[in-house]
């Protein structure tokens, strides 16, 4: 736990592991340190596995607010986060069945 995990090749804003279950879970989390924001983040994707050998994967954000704006703070880009993750899990449906 606590490995770097970084969104791109040159994003110097990491995040870091919190959780790892292999084949089943991964959640990664805003680092406490040097400081912590206005607000903590977890980012949790989960395999479910479905009685017709297919699996689900669940992807979930949660915030826990440190600060009374830090809401606004968030709620301006929950818009953006949730374009970003419609296309990273059609990325990931197309690599998992071939269509890429």
């Amino acid at each position: 736990m606590g490995d770097p995990v970084h969104l791109a090749p040159t994003d110097s804003s990491n995040l870091e592991v919190a959780l790892l279950e292999p084949e089943r879970a991964l959640v990664l989390r805003i680092p406490p340190v040097p400081a912590p924001g206005p607000f903590d983040f977890t980012w949790a994707f989960i395999l479910q596995p479905k009685s017709n050998d297919t699996t689900r994967l669940v992807v979930r954000e949660r915030y826990a607010y440190r600060q009374w704006w830090a809401r606004f703070l968030v709620e301006t880009v929950e818009v953006a986060s949730f374009v970003m993750s419609l296309r990273m899990l059609h990325g990931i449906t197309s690599r998992a069945e071939g269509l890429i």
